[in-house]
């Protein structure tokens, strides 16, 4: 169990990291597709391998009060906290300035809980939260199939359906309310996720000569079909090939499972790890203040952050910093906004 708490807190430090800095605007092409082709679906299929066999007979009407607390409160909480924010002060700054969005858009966007055409303009990311809330209800019902061979169909069925959806999408990115579409491909992960996870926790199979073969050839893979596809984007339902897409992010996913597992216990990755909940719907706000100590403070040009890689770096090390405290923080005194009643617990053996 404590390897297995090493590996997943790693693993989710890895996939914090790039998603933070893949919303940095200095990455070379060839680098943003390797992170999105895998960033969003590495914490679906994170959030799958460690669903409890428990869940097959829990009563329905429990689990979505659980996940209702768990997804939705933490959602409507940093909703509030970024829309404040953006309300009396971002907007007036920067590209939002520019963009002129309408407020009562934003606002109502936040009920519509897409991360596309400007409706969650004060916080992108919040889309994630709902997305998997919708995904964990899909869930719960094709938990229930068996043999599971019919699981492994239903799986392939609806990565063919959340594909196909994509061939629909109106001019303008229209998207359905909550990321439902999006819930559909996403679902996948989740699922392989939760079949992998037995065979992962356990790890026998990593101490083999066997590591090395699979990690190279995931890397091979993960390399090619990400490169070789469009820039994928989760949230506007963008996967580019379905063939690439899907091996892209299954061999991403095992590429960097292995890494993680190879990385020896560190206090401040698995602290990191720990904070990915406050981290991921954060780190948005933290940039704008980042560029306007960088621009008014320093007096360095806001421009420079469009060719360099090194900025982008670090911008996504010092906002994963500055965050930590502030997730000591809201553990310790305002669990409430994350849908705890009280300190919140290690996720790994929640």
């Amino acid at each position: 169990m404590n390897n297995r708490i090493v590996w997943i807190d790693t693993l989710k430090a890895i996939a914090i990291f790039m998603v933070v800095i893949g919303h940095t605007i200095g990455l070379p092409e060839f680098t943003e597709k390797m992170i999105f082709s895998f960033h969003m679906p590495i914490f679906f299929w994170l959030s799958g391998s460690l669903v409890r066999e428990k869940i097959r007979h829990t009563p329905f009407v429990d689990y979505l009060k659980k996940k209702a607390r768990t997804r939705l409160i933490p959602y409507l909480s940093f909703s509030v906290i970024s829309y404040t924010l953006w309300f009396f002060l971002l907007r007036h700054f920067g590209t939002q300035a520019q963009l002129n969005i309408s407020p009562m858009h934003t606002f109502t966007g936040i009920f519509y809980g897409n991360g596309i055409n400007h409706r969650l303009d004060h916080d992108t990311v919040l889309w994630f939260f709902l997305c998997l809330f919708v995904t964990e209800i899909i869930f719960f019902w094709i938990i229930k199939i068996r043999p599971i061979k019919w699981f492994v169909f239903i799986l392939a069925l609806f990565s063919i359906a959340g594909y196909a959806d994509t061939w629909f999408n109106r001019p303008d990115g229209f998207r359905l309310p909550w990321n439902i579409d999006i819930a559909l491909s996403m679902v996948v992960f989740y699922g392989i996720g939760y079949l992998c996870g037995p065979y992962f926790k356990k790890g026998a199979w990593m101490r083999s000569h066997w590591q090395w073969a699979l990690g190279v050839i995931s890397l091979i893979i993960y390399t090619a079909c990400s490169l070789i596809n469009s820039k994928v984007a989760v949230v506007a339902g963008n996967y580019g090939n379905y063939f690439y897409f899907y091996a892209a992010a299954l061999s991403g996913i095992l590429f960097w499972v292995i890494i993680a597992m190879q990385i020896p216990k560190l206090s401040l990755i698995s602290k990191i790890g720990d904070s990915t909940l406050i981290i991921f719907p954060l780190h948005l706000l933290v940039f704008p203040f980042l560029t306007a100590g960088m621009v008014y403070g320093l007096k360095i040009p806001a421009d420079i952050k469009e060719d360099s890689i090194l900025l982008s770096i670090g911008y996504a090390v010092i906002s994963i910093l500055v965050l930590l405290p502030v997730a000591d923080l809201i553990n310790k005194y305002f669990p409430f906004l994350l849908g705890m009643p009280g300190k919140r617990k290690n996720r790994n053996n929640s």
